[in-house]
């Protein structure tokens, strides 16, 4: 799926199908929540790095569900400055006492502690390569040795062209949400896909073939 597709299947989800971007954050969230149960059960400390678009939502929407499910989640904001959606799950966030801290130095120390890296940094609408807070935050992370699962598209890949800048993530797994991402085709990681409720007959209208590709399995590896 490239941007454009990313892009109109958004757009047609909450203008055409009335599916709220909130309700596609949770049923997100979910899913990431089960395939950390799934495939990695016993790492129960999980760190979720939390950027500032709907990326960053849905991974606030997957700490309450890795909660529920028995984990340990705690949250890294790169900005504490959240909007929409993503303020609404990162509200529900602090109700439930999760743990969220934004300073760098905290980072380096809760790494230490940390079993698995959820990457929720930078989604499809990536410009260029990142830098700043970004570039310390992937550096960091990618430095831990822990293992790493990219939410969607790992921060720091260029979704459309392929491009895997000098900062980027580097997963252990990528969880893609709906489809595949075309940009991710060159990342040597376990790839897997997740189903976030999207109705099979939109998919015709990004011209992707509208099978019922979740017909057994919420979560499907690639």
């Amino acid at each position: 799926m490239s941007k454009a597709q990313i892009s109109k299947l958004d757009s047609l989800m909450v203008n055409h199908y009335k599916i709220s971007v909130i309700m596609m954050m949770e049923n997100a969230g979910y899913r990431m929540a089960e395939f950390v149960r799934l495939k990695y059960p016993k790492k129960k400390d999980v760190l979720i790095l939390v950027g500032k678009g709907n990326n960053g939502g849905d991974g606030l929407s997957a700490a309450r569900h890795l909660l529920n499910f028995g984990f340990s989640p705690k949250i890294f904001l790169i900005d504490k400055q959240l909007k929409g959606p993503s303020k609404r799950h990162l509200e529900i966030s602090k109700k439930l006492k999760i743990p969220i801290f934004t300073s760098i130095k905290t980072l380096k120390s809760e790494l230490k502690e940390t079993k698995l890296i959820y990457d929720c940094l930078i989604g499809y609408n990536l410009k260029g390569e990142p830098r700043g807070k970004f570039k310390d935050v992937i550096d960091i992370s990618n430095n831990s040795k822990r293992p790493i699962i990219a939410c969607d598209v790992p921060s720091g890949i260029d979704t459309d062209k392929g491009i895997i800048y000098n900062t980027h993530i580097k997963p252990h797994s990528i969880l893609f949400l709906s489809l595949p991402k075309i940009g991710c085709k060159k990342i040597k990681s376990k790839k897997y896909v997740a189903d976030i409720g999207v109705p099979k007959d939109l998919y015709r209208k990004i011209k992707v073939d509208p099978n019922n590709y979740f017909k057994k399995n919420s979560i499907i590896k690639l």
